[in-house]
């Protein structure tokens, strides 16, 4: 990789990801590559010029810092620490006497996400050095049609999510089916959807060959800038000729395309933040009633995602709590890929431990958001080790029915949860007696004058007398009369449990043949004994 300076990497980060703490004692320093600094032993035969990311150093353990500082100054690299700014007063007088170049992270920014920046902004860096005064340069379009041109094929670039980024059209060019499919769909088609996932095209290093029946001979070569990959490129050439030997120049021509594509990609990851800033904005209510930033795109569907949780998974473990958060944050990364791969621009959020997703329905794909639900929970399963419970909302077109969605949503995935409710995908529209009757459960139990006061004297007698009234009669109600049903949940004789409402009824002026009283005093035990 190609060294560049502190200030320009820094710029290249923008700010939402780094900024500047302490510029260092010597000139402004030159960073060739990034390394994790996980332990304070860090191997000491690191380069100098990188940059050592503070993994798992908290600033204000000011021994683990200085420790980290150390190595830094030892081995001649710069460091970066995760920290909100503005910083405590006696922090930088700490670090300037080092002499250490320091870098402040945006805390909600995963390490493993800057170091990928980091390196993919160094191989680009590489790469356009490598690349100057090439004839080759300009935008997409013009390198597809100057390495057309060159190689004598039809060419064509793609990105990982199967979309057509650029294409050559120079006069004459070999075509078959499924590049003029591919060219007005803007998209590769279905049917050769297998070839473009090749596995042999995306660990190779070198340009491999491709023949599908009833389709032009093809050469394909991955995209890559430094480990990421950007996508691929490839060149059809006529059924009749040989192909020639143009090896070296695809590898050149998908150099230089990583340029253009990460930059498109930093384009497109801006884009992603601004809409799911502003999905988390509406849903935790800080906008005005009808002031729907910009961003949420409506009308749409909006989708709350909870992991299904097992027997014994509410351990308190913070070990077993982190990795629950590490998996919510990586499906927040999956709901966005897969639904930008099948035609949507989705906006995600995670508030708390539930991810929400919504989904526009405005020039969506081809693909249902019931298909590409069930699509997403088998990847997050399959990926992820984990099983998720999905809820989604009819179609929503303003800031009111979404707010309205998100309550809805959350409701249904709490009474999936106690149910405990099998991995899936919901709607709520199917769950709305159940949303109703809860709704009615809450109110009941928030509000006292809601309620006759028959369970709070039932749960007073019970806890003085050590009788069980309530929990027999909410049992008995649960199942509609059915008295086998009822005394076989409460393991006891169905005799005793009729003995208990006999006596239950004068004691406590309960009705159970009165249907008022009977729908009064079931809300009422929901509400006061399940809460």
């Amino acid at each position: 990789m190609t060294a560049m300076l502190l200030g320009q990497l820094v710029e290249a980060l923008q700010d939402d990801v780094v900024s500047v703490l302490s510029v260092g004692a010597e000139a402004e320093p030159r960073i060739a590559g990034v390394e994790l600094l996980d332990s304070h032993e860090v191997v000491r035969a690191t380069a100098s010029g990188h940059l050592l990311l503070a993994v798992g150093v908290d600033i204000a353990d000011f021994d683990a810092l200085d420790a980290a500082l150390r190595t830094a100054a030892d081995t001649s690299c710069a460091l970066a620490v995760k920290c909100a700014l503005p910083v405590q007063d006696d922090l930088l007088p700490r670090i300037h006497t080092t002499g250490v170049p320091v870098l402040a992270v945006n805390p909600q920014m995963p390490w493993t996400r800057v170091q990928r920046l980091v390196t993919t902004i160094l191989a680009a860096r590489a790469a356009d050095s490598d690349a100057s005064g090439s004839p080759t340069g300009g935008d997409l379009f013009s390198l597809a049609n100057a390495v057309a041109g060159v190689v004598g094929g039809a060419v064509a670039i793609m990105d990982t999510q199967q979309v057509i980024v650029a294409y050559s059209n120079l006069p004459d060019q070999p075509i078959d089916e499924t590049r003029r499919r591919g060219i007005l769909g803007r998209r590769v088609p279905e049917d050769a959807i297998a070839d473009h996932l090749d596995r042999k095209v995306w660990t190779s290093d070198t340009v491999t060959r491709h023949k599908r029946p009833g389709s032009l001979p093809r050469l394909a070569v991955v995209i890559r800038a430094g480990e990421d990959v950007l996508g691929s490129l490839w060149a059809a050439f006529p059924e009749d000729t040989p192909i020639p030997d143009c090896g070296p120049t695809l590898q050149e021509a998908a150099r230089l395309a990583a340029l253009h594509m990460l930059a498109l990609r930093r384009q497109v990851d801006a884009e992603q933040e601004s809409r799911d800033r502003a999905l988390r904005t509406v849903l935790e209510g800080r906008t005005g009633q009808n002031d729907l930033p910009r961003g949420v795109g409506l009308p749409g569907v909006l989708v709350g995602m909870s992991e299904a949780l097992q027997k014994g998974d509410e351990t308190s473990d913070a070990g077993a709590a982190a990795r629950r958060r590490a998996a919510l944050l990586r499906l927040v990364d999956l709901a966005v890929l897969d639904s930008r791969s099948l035609g949507y621009e989705p906006a995600a959020a995670l508030l708390g431990d539930r991810v929400y997703v919504l989904l526009p329905t405005a020039g969506s794909g081809p693909v249902s958001t019931g298909v590409l639900l069930d699509h997403l929970l088998g990847r997050a399963r399959h990926s992820l080790h984990r099983s998720f419970i999905a809820v989604a909302s009819p179609t929503v077109g303003a800031l009111s029915p979404l707010l309205r969605a998100r309550r809805d949503i959350d409701s249904a995935l709490d009474h999936l949860c106690q149910q405990r409710a099998d991995p899936g995908a919901y709607r709520t529209e199917e769950l709305r007696p159940e949303l109703v009757l809860r709704r009615l459960v809450d109110a009941v139990r928030g509000d006292p004058e809601l309620r006759t006061g028959t369970v709070e004297r039932l749960r007073a007698h019970d806890a003085e007398h050590a009788t069980e009234y309530a929990a027999t009669l909410l049992a008995y109600l649960r199942h509609f009369g059915d008295v086998v049903a009822a005394s076989r949940e409460l393991h006891i004789h169905q005799n005793t449990l009729r003995l208990r409402l006999r006596r239950a009824e004068p004691l406590f002026e309960v009705s159970l043949a009165d249907p008022t009283r009977r729908l009064l005093l079931t809300l009422e035990l929901a509400a006061l004994m399940q809460s």
